[in-house]
């Protein structure tokens, strides 16, 4: 059954009080004192001599709380303080609450400023010079331009994560200037792991952006991962070595002159050799750049990709070994079996596979999809009636049939940790033996996870109450470590919620969503149980 509420330690007490009196007290009598002019006795408040990791969650509380005024961010604006994030409250921040940052908070290793406009670009300039130990910055949605990037790529040695997403001031152009110096001829942020640069509603013309992001790609040696539409484009045309085609502006070293620098680093000994990327991630590209990011980027781990169908797509895989963490985007709503030979190549090593918009027309697809992959920690699922391809199949031939005996022999998935599953198609009915084996597989699944956490199923075209009765009744010994359960317009009652209340588990979240038998009445007798009970968990309806 979920937890118990449990007595909270006397440092989370003391946090709290503290947090709730924040305002009433600690800082009015921090601006009481200042507007006596008594404060140069004690110019950073009442939280200097904290140590670092109680600012830190107290920040944290407040944060929650959604009570961080300025009088509030000022009192935390501590040196121990270490990681600063102000996107919940940009409406706060200003050049004045900047240069108190850039002042006290000289040990900052993570700052985002996403959202807050009202800093200009010299003060995101003079913020950025005083805080040199900058490890991770986002500055996404800012007033952020060439000249901020320039004292980042001049201030910011350490700097690994950088954002600058949707950054209306800055051009294609200023992240040659991130990376290289053309006035002393020397490359910069050599350190720089992950930036963000995902283009303004109104971007620069495509044609321009991809040599600019090839440039980025090849000027960086640790670069592990680069959010831009355009990303996979420019990996193309590095693969294709089409950098005739490619200028960038007067002052740059060209494309060729950056492949073969990147070709030393690299690979020493062999300049003939195409240069290899050190990407770790690549996402969101479509399926035609395949062949291009998997041949040029061979210690892939993560990869999203939008299929369209396209003939021989999936031999592709045979040449990124190193991928754990796969998503795929049906943009046809593609068949579940056209993914088979991908997992026969990759099942075993995957960590994580998220599917969208498939069917298995195949009944016995989904089974045989989860029997490549049992090394699984997080799987999601939203897939489409086959009725979508009735017409279909009589014009294009499909796989033949898989003749299995319905008896399927249960996966286990002994890592499995997080799992989502949503039917998306509410028009078309799923065929009947596709439901049984559907829910047969899911049965086994939740039987067989045994680090299960997280549970997700929404829509599903089954009664749900026969499935957990099955799952839950003892002695069986599934779901002991369930701690979230998120149930959306699917057919469950009150009884599968009692099953959950009372079964072992970790139980602290369970999301009830336009569930047809829990009305307000069901609702109103599980927070009942949960109050009697002592439950330490939280119920969202609705």
């Amino acid at each position: 059954m979920p937890k118990k509420k449990t007595v909270r330690s006397l440092e989370r007490l003391c946090l709290e009080y503290v947090a709730d009196n924040m305002e009433e007290i600690w800082a009015k009598d921090y601006t009481s004192r200042d507007l006596d002019g008594h404060q140069s006795h004690d110019p950073m408040g009442h939280f200097a001599m904290l140590a670092g990791f109680l600012v830190q969650d107290l920040y944290i509380l407040m944060r929650k709380k959604k009570r961080l005024t300025s009088d509030v961010l000022r009192l935390l604006l501590v040196p121990q303080l270490m990681e600063l994030d102000l996107s919940p409250c940009p409406h706060q921040v200003n050049s004045s609450l900047a240069q108190v940052i850039a002042v006290r908070c000289k040990n900052l290793s993570t700052l985002d400023l996403f959202s807050c406009s009202e800093l200009s670009a010299n003060t995101l300039i003079d913020l950025v010079k005083g805080l040199p130990s900058l490890v991770n910055l986002g500055l996404s949605d800012t007033q952020c331009n060439t000249q901020v990037l320039i004292a980042v790529r001049s201030c910011c040695p350490r700097l690994r994560d950088l954002d600058i997403s949707s950054c209306d001031n800055l051009s294609s152009d200023s992240l040659l200037h991130l990376v290289y110096d053309p006035v002393g001829a020397t490359f910069c942020c050599q350190t720089l792991q992950g930036l963000e640069a995902t283009p303004p509603f109104y971007a620069t013309p495509k044609e321009d952006c991809i040599p600019i992001l090839a440039f980025v790609l090849l000027a960086l040696p640790n670069l592990e991962w680069l959010c831009h539409e355009f990303m996979a484009n420019a990996v193309a045309l590095i693969h294709d070595q089409r950098f005739g085609c490619a200028q960038v502006p007067p002052g740059f070293p060209s494309l060729e002159m950056l492949a073969r620098r990147l070709r030393t680093l690299s690979l020493p000994g062999q300049e003939s050799t195409r240069p290899v990327l050190g990407l770790r991630e690549a996402s969101d590209f479509d399926e035609s750049f395949l062949p291009e990011v998997c041949a040029m980027c061979p210690h892939l781990l993560e990869l999203s990709v939008i299929l369209r169908g396209r003939p021989g797509w999936s031999t592709c895989f045979s040449s990124c070994r190193s991928i754990t963490d796969l998503t795929l985007h049906a943009k046809e709503r593609m068949d579940l079996r056209a993914l088979l030979p991908v997992m026969e190549i990759l099942g075993d090593q995957l960590r994580t596979l998220s599917l969208s918009d498939f069917c298995f027309i195949d009944r016995f697809s989904f089974h045989a999809l989860l029997r490549h992959c049992v090394n699984l920690r997080k799987l999601s699922i939203n897939f489409f009636s086959p009725a979508v391809y009735d017409r279909r199949v009589e014009e294009e031939p499909g796989f033949e049939p898989l003749d299995w005996d319905l008896n399927l022999p249960p996966c286990q998935f002994p890592q499995l940790c997080d799992f989502s599953l949503t039917y998306l198609d509410m028009e078309n009915p799923l065929p009947f033996l596709h439901i049984c084996l559907l829910r047969q597989s899911l049965q086994d699944l939740l039987t067989h996870s045994p680090q299960l956490k997280n549970l997700k199923l929404s829509r599903l075209p089954f009664d749900l109450d026969e499935l957990f009765l099955q799952v839950l009744l003892p002695p069986g010994m599934a779901l002991l470590q369930l701690r979230k359960v998120s149930l959306a317009e699917v057919y469950v009652s009150l009884t599968s919620i009692h099953l959950l209340l009372i079964a072992k588990n970790e139980l602290s979240y369970l999301r009830l969503l336009l569930c047809s038998e829990i009305h307000e009445t069901e609702y109103e007798r599980i927070l009942e149980r949960i109050h009697l009970e002592g439950f330490d968990l939280e119920v969202e309806w609705g």
